[in-house]
């Protein structure tokens, strides 16, 4: 086996060890969410349901449809170690994230050595895997378990497609087909991305490749993408019975247009994180060894020839274009295109971009790094040094409570009852668009969800006098209802209607009705001893895309014994190149090619980067992280990161430790500026904050309110970290000349008042303090 793969492992040792090396998984970010949707499908495959499109335990126990609408792969990737070893759904999540980390490094790995030779591929894999938003941002700062996922899955279908190129087999053909499918169902908003890219690269190389070899590529995306219709299609068909308007839209949190990043950020160092904070504070950068690898790769266009050639042409191309999507001069583009706006975060393409940076640094590996192996070696060993040893920062990850508590229903109502969210989401995305007012919690589902069992959904106060229902569970999705009723009714369930829910009486389907405001199911039940099964059933759209699926899969492992045994293949067939530990051979190298990897001299180098990799590692798990010399760590009243330090008390229940204000203020300008809170007991109350510029008149020039400050309710702040909120105000470009004060306050918009606020000397200032004074010239 290639000793590459080795090395990778090595390399990724850093990256996997917050999650290997811990117990549990953080609460505060999205891997929370993936943690209780994983425990709820475990339960519905327990009981039968292997494809749910429901999650009726969600929602106070009304259930919503969010499996039908999001992407599935990771859940069914986490459910394997659950039902294969009894693992829980957090050890679910972790192998999950894991396995992601893995496949960026490996598959980078692969993809790369195969154009450009095994220790370029070494360097692209550090490149890749510690780019800031692969290895912090995404797994750990979000927790976004499904895109961080489908950056695992991008270089190993980049890959398999390359493999097809080169040798137009059987096993590469399957390969490239399942992985694209992977692909799409890994991620909603990350699959257009990255399969725009790899149809991009198909047709990059559509000219320079045989008629065969080309209609295979087209075969294998085509067929991809039918494999996957089962979840792609009632998304596309059946976005107008759910809400998603608040995904997007002008002025929201999800608004594009608030998300741009600027030169300054993207060329930035990575900052060290501060366990003091309840979110740490990061940049959404690309680091600056991958730019500088990058630079020297695309130098190096020139002197290469044949695959090498084209491949950092189109990885050139592709990086430019991600770049100038991330930037504000692209906004008409985002305007224009019609599914743009649903990526929502331009920073998003800061993944991708990382994958073509990384190809652009072994291009740089293979060109300028070719001398003598002495040299080679040292050359490469420091540019591997200085891919990891920047980010190793970013792997101090602030510790998270070793025990993540239980992913039952009882906890998941425990949790919608406080409000923290409702449904895995907060925004009532994906609720039935029947829905026009949220309910509130109902005693009698509670009372089962809190206990762990089936709910009682019947709405009985309703029911006629002298009517008997019970209900008897057949899955979590079929209740069959024993009815005696003397006249007619309707049955109202304590659930959602949604298109596939159907109502059948003694076998007969009946239509349904929806109670209003509230969106539940209502079934018509004439007089009689009845049986009444309410069942969750395929839609029409879902049951073509269930077809689409299943004559995809078949034409794609019809064409795969096809090609196994055409005559028209003269390649032998080889396994899945992960296993291989020869590069395919390549046309038009450069002097340092795949071909002389087995070389003593190659030898050399790859020994000098396992050391370099091995030495890297060592020194930081066992001096550095014990030491806590990568990190920052508040305690007390104090902000470490705040460029100024003050003490203000609000109402005894909060304090503003620090904050960064700029030094000048001009009309026109958007002013960015930072809060630094600190709890000083447990609040009764969500309370909002407010950052007003004070005109010479008094009155409010520019203001910055938010709903919870640094978007974290103040009733769950923890009282050992302080929080960070950021704040943008725009200055109108008319504002006239004179003194200004920038003033803070909490307030509470429930009851219309404002907290009174004390100086460290425990003096009124009333119900807003004064941080800075300014005097505007026009």
């Amino acid at each position: 086996m290639d000793s590459g793969y080795g090395v990778v492992l090595l390399i990724c040792l850093i990256a996997i060890w917050p999650f290997i090396s811990r117990a549990a998984l953080p609460q505060q970010t999205d891997a929370e969410l993936h943690i209780f949707r994983l425990a709820e499908l475990s339960r519905l495959v327990r009981g039968g349901v292997w494809y749910p499109r429901w999650a009726p335990d969600f929602y106070y126990g009304y259930g919503y449809p969010i499996f039908n609408y999001y992407a599935p792969l990771t859940y069914y990737v986490g459910l394997l170690p659950m039902l294969l070893w009894g693992a829980t759904a957090v050890q679910g999540v972790k192998f999950v994230f894991v396995l992601g980390l893995l496949l960026a490094g490996l598959g980078m790995y692969g993809f790369v050595r195969d154009t450009w030779g095994r220790n370029a591929g070494i360097l692209a894999a550090a490149v890749y895997l510690y780019a800031p938003y692969l290895q912090y941002v995404d797994p750990h700062a979000r927790g976004d378990l499904a895109e961080s996922f489908s950056f695992g899955l991008f270089p190993l279908a980049l890959w398999a497609l390359d493999r097809l190129r080169r040798q137009p087999t059987a096993a590469n053909w399957l390969a490239a087909t399942l992985l694209t499918a992977a692909i799409i169902l890994a991620h909603n908003l990350m699959a257009m991305v990255l399969f725009a890219l790899l149809l991009a690269w198909c047709l990059w190389w559509w000219p320079a490749l045989p008629a065969q070899t080309r209609w295979r590529l087209a075969a294998a995306l085509l067929l991809g993408v039918g494999i996957a219709a089962f979840f792609w299609l009632p998304v596309a068909l059946e976005q107008d019975a759910v809400n998603l308007r608040t995904l997007i839209g002008p002025g929201s949190h999800f608004d594009f247009r608030n998300h741009f990043l600027s030169w300054d950020t993207l060329l930035a160092p990575s900052r060290w994180l501060d366990w003091g904070a309840t979110e740490p504070d990061f940049v959404f950068n690309l680091g600056l060894a991958p730019w500088l690898l990058a630079a020297a790769g695309l130098a190096a266009w020139r002197r290469q020839r044949g695959d090498q050639r084209r491949q950092t042409a189109f990885f050139a191309v592709a990086a430019a274009v991600l770049l100038l999507l991330m930037l504000p001069i692209s906004t008409w583009v985002w305007q224009t295109a019609p599914l743009l706006p649903f990526l929502q975060f331009p920073w998003r393409l800061l993944g991708p971009a990382a994958a073509a940076l990384a190809a652009l640094s072994a291009a740089a590996a293979a060109a300028w790094f070719n001398s003598r192996p002495g040299w080679r070696a040292a050359s490469l060993s420091l540019a591997l040094a200085l891919t990891v040893i920047p980010a190793l920062p970013l792997s101090q990850i602030p510790p998270w409570p070793p025990d993540f508590g239980p992913t039952d229903t009882r906890r998941i109502t425990q949790i919608e009852l406080e409000g923290r969210w409702l449904g895995t989401t907060s925004t009532a995305d994906f609720v039935p668009a029947t829905v026009a007012v949220i309910p509130a919690p109902t005693e009698q589902v509670l009372r089962g969800l809190l206990r762990n069992a089936p709910p009682d959904r019947v709405n009985r106060a309703t029911l006629p006098a002298g009517a008997v229902v019970t209900a008897q569970t057949i899955t979590p999705l079929h209740t069959r209802y024993a009815v005696s009723a003397p006249q007619p009714f309707a049955l109202r369930l304590f659930q959602f209607a949604f298109p596939g829910w159907q109502a059948r009486i003694n076998g007969q389907v009946v239509p349904t009705e929806i109670g209003l405001p509230e969106g539940f199911l209502v079934i018509p039940v004439p007089a009689g001893d009845l049986e009444v099964d309410v069942r969750l059933t395929l839609t029409p759209a879902q049951r073509a895309a269930t077809i689409l699926s299943a004559l995809s899969l078949t034409a794609a492992l019809a064409l795969t014994l096809k090609f196994s045994y055409s005559r028209s293949i003269k390649e032998k067939s080889e396994p899945f190149p992960a296993f291989s530990s020869r590069p395919s051979r390549l046309r038009g190298e450069i002097p340092s090619n795949p071909r002389s990897e087995t070389s003593p001299s190659a030898r050399v180098v790859t020994l000098a980067l396992t050391i370099t990799a091995a030495a890297i590692t060592l020194l930081h798990l066992t001096l550095l992280q014990p030491a806590g010399w990568l990190y920052l760590h508040s305690t007390g009243l104090r902000a470490i990161p705040a460029q100024t330090d003050v003490y203000l008390t609000y109402n005894a229940e909060a304090a503003l430790i620090g904050y960064d204000t700029p030094a000048a203020l001009r009309p026109g300008q958007t002013a960015s500026l930072t809060l630094y809170w600190r709890a000083l007991t447990a609040m009764p109350h969500n309370y909002q904050v407010f950052v007003h510029l004070l005109g010479p008149d008094g009155r409010v020039a520019a203001q910055s309110d938010k709903l919870n400050p640094g978007d974290f309710p103040t009733r769950r702040w923890p009282l050992d970290r302080y929080v960070r909120d950021e704040h943008r105000l725009a200055l109108p470009a008319s504002l006239p000349p004179g003194d200004y004060q920038l003033t803070v306050g909490l307030w509470l918009s429930a009851e219309s008042r404002r907290l009174p606020v004390q100086d460290e000397s425990g003096q009124p200032l009333g119900d807003y303090a004064i941080l800075q004074r300014y005097h505007i010239t026009p």
